[in-house]
């Protein structure tokens, strides 16, 4: 099997963000979801990326390595959204002491801090650290938490925009637009 330009990028993409899922790949890299998920298969038929249904998504997610997590896939659609406003992104990314799942910085300077919370337990504590460290040095920022269940209300602050995992696209869009 010959790999064509597109199948590079797809599986250097697939290399640096740990997976990906074939709507995630489609939205990068192909027209329809059909077309993408036969070129996926190929691809992991001849050994180039495998493949695994992920035990919570209950999806096929493509990999090189081992089976991405939940976070990780989710910081990937978050990621493919912003793709054309990003200017930086890292995942993992520490704060002085506290580490958060990933940082984006926008074109226009603009920080994002995710953190993807699936069962509610970031720190208020966490949370505050990160708000002084960033008013401190007067920057520009949203501190967005994704959740898999509904927010508790008393936990509900006014500076974090809580996103659930099923309205991603709509609530990133409204953010950003």
């Amino acid at each position: 099997m010959k790999l064509t330009n597109r199948d590079i990028e797809l599986i250097n993409f697939i290399e640096k963000n740990q997976g990906a899922t074939i709507e995630q790949v489609q939205k990068l890299f192909f027209p329809g979801y059909r077309v993408a998920a036969n070129r996926l298969k190929i691809l992991s038929s001849n050994k180039f990326i495998k493949v695994q249904v992920h035990p919570i998504l209950g999806k096929k997610v493509y990999y090189i390595k081992k089976l991405p997590s939940y976070h990780g896939l989710i910081i990937n659609d978050v990621a493919i959204l912003l793709k054309d406003k990003l200017d930086f992104m890292q995942r993992e990314y520490k704060i002085k002491n506290n580490q958060v799942d990933c940082i984006f910085i926008l074109k226009g300077g603009k920080i994002i801090i995710l953190e993807v919370d699936i069962f509610n337990r970031t720190k208020d504590k966490k949370i505050n650290e990160i708000i002084n460290i960033l008013d401190d040095k007067k920057a520009k920022f949203e501190f967005w938490i994704i959740s898999k269940h509904e927010v508790r209300e008393k936990k509900k602050k006014e500076r974090i925009k809580y996103i659930g995992v099923n309205e991603i696209n709509e609530k990133i869009k409204q953010y950003i637009i």
